[in-house]
Formats: C-alpha cells, sequence, structure tokens
C-alpha cells in the first residue's frame, strides 16, 4: 500500500523540514515531501541530513522530494542547464543518503534568452524537449546510483511549457528509457485539463508517486473532499503495488492535511489506517 505523505511547505514555518517532520511524527503520518527550497537555495545541512535519517529509523518516516520548481531543464541557457543540473546532482546525493525514493520533477517552461516562452514556436519547443531528455539522460546513473526514481509531474499543458500533452510526457520517459526516470501523476492537473482517466491509461506503469488534491470550477490543490474530483476515479492507483507514496498536495495549513487525510480514509480506510 502506499505511503501518505504531505508536503513541508504546508506547515509553518514553510522552509523548516524540521517543523514538518515533527508536526508528521505527532500526527500519525510517515511521509513528507521535501521542499525544493530546502534543495536550492538553502540547502540542507549535514545536521538536518543526520536528524531527518535518526527521525525516519525512530518513526518509520519516508521522505520525497519535490525539485525547485523555478528551475528549466530544457533550457536553452547553458550557464541555467548546467546550473540546474548541478542542482539536481545536489538533490540525488541528498535523496541517497536519506533513503529518498523519488525526486519529483516539473518539466518547465521554454526557456530561450530573447524570447517570451508564449511566443515560442513549435520548433524551439521540440528543441527544449530534446534539452529537457539531455537533462534526464546527464541525471538517470546518478538517480540509479542513489536508488531514486526522478519523476517527471504532468502539469498543465499551457503555452509556453515544454510538455503540452500526455503523448508528449510518454515519449519523453520512453526515450530517455531507463528504469529510474519515470513519472509522478499529479491528479488535480489531470482532472482539470486532460482528463484523469485518460491520464492513468496513458502513463500505466510508468506512473511511480501520485499527487493527491481536489478540484472544482478549474481550481486544484484543494483539500481533498472539498471540490468535485471523484476519488473512485484514482481508486485503483492507491492499490498496494502501484504507486510507492501518495503525497497529498493540498492547501496550506495542519488543517487541510487532516481533513484531507480523513477524506481519504473515509473511501479507502483499508488502505490508510
Amino acid at each position: 500500500m502506499p505511503i501518505l505523505s504531505f508536503v513541508q511547505a504546508m506547515i509553518e514555518p514553510s522552509t523548516d523540514i524540521r517543523a514538518a517532520v515533527t508536526w508528521a511524527i505527532e500526527n500519525g503520518f510517515h511521509g513528507v515531501e521535501i521542499s525544493g527550497r530546502s534543495i536550492s537555495p538553502n540547502t540542507l545541512s549535514n545536521a538536518d541530513i543526520d536528524w531527518l535519517i535518526a527521525q525516519a529509523t525512530e518513526y518509520g518516516i519516508t521522505y520525497t522530494i519535490h525539485f525547485p520548481m523555478d528551475t528549466a531543464p530544457g533550457s536553452h541557457d547553458l550557464e541555467r542547464w548546467n546550473r540546474d543540473l548541478d542542482v539536481m546532482k545536489l538533490a540525488l546525493q541528498i535523496a541517497g543518503k536519506i533513503s529518498c525514493p523519488v525526486i519529483v520533477l516539473h518539466p518547465g517552461p521554454i526557456d530561450n534568452p530573447g524570447i517570451e516562452p508564449l511566443e515560442a514556436s513549435e520548433g524551439l519547443r521540440q528543441e527544449s524537449i530534446e534539452n529537457l531528455r539531455r537533462f534526464l539522460r546527464e541525471a538517470a546513473p546518478h538517480a540509479s546510483e542513489a536508488g531514486t526514481a526522478i519523476c517527471l509531474e504532468n502539469m498543465h499543458h499551457r503555452q509556453g511549457d515544454v510538455i503540452q500533452s500526455y503523448q508528449d510526457l510518454i515519449d519523453l520517459v520512453d526515450t530517455v528509457d531507463h528504469p529510474n526516470i519515470k513519472i509522478t501523476l499529479d491528479v488535480g492537473h489531470a482532472f482539470i485539463h486532460d482528463g484523469l482517466p485518460e491520464a492513468i491509461a496513458a502513463f500505466g506503469d510508468r506512473i511511480h508517486h501520485i499527487h493527491l488534491d481536489d478540484a472544482l470550477n478549474g481550481k486544484d490543490h484543494l483539500p481533498i473532499g472539498k471540490g468535485e474530483l471523484n476519488l473512485d476515479l484514482y481508486a485503483d492507483m492507491l492499490q498496494p503495488g502501484k504507486t510507492i507514496v501518495a503525497t497529498m498536495e493540498v492547501g496550506r495549513g495542519p488543517g487541510a492535511q487532516l481533513v484531507s487525510r480523513e477524506a481519504l480514509r473515509a473511501r479507502f480506510g483499508e488502505i490508510f489506517t
């Protein structure tokens, strides 16, 4: 069965990983998704890493990492591309130390100096996909060494994004063709854009990790049970052997995490006990 997790940034102070893990322990959670801001620019200290390992050992905590969201792994700017790759290598080093099974990566925007993402041509977007593919191929051996999967998250398929369809994401993962490159399914993103059942069917066993939230009137990341997303749509993904961690990516504050867990328990009590 999946480990139920929540996002560090939803517990104040949002930049303090120890506060989030302590709250998790006090409230019976066994997973925390570490914010990208704890990787860059505010890298976890060795003391923090030792503390995280100790909590994981004593309380059975599993960590995932969300790669910083202000990055562009498909960038045409070589300096930025290399900088982001260095951050990924750092994240993978940390992941190996804390036995983190997942790093979530946004495919990011089209980034070419002097050209606005919304004005980028299809040819430029295809070049960006190739840059992203090179990024993943460079990072994949480090992910293998760390025992971690880099999981590309399905996003909103908006103009200016590198990835603009489920098929784009599938083709990217398949052409990189590495066992440590997989997909994070964000159920809210899928629900309000190109369809959640369609995403599950298309991605298949490429899905390694799942972000859970609710959605209403085109707005996602609501507490679970507070929107219109039918939990039955992703019920199969929560069965044993499907995904290793299910991370709630819901509204800020402790209340949203607890309400969301109760909604999950009401529907999937045999899983989220």
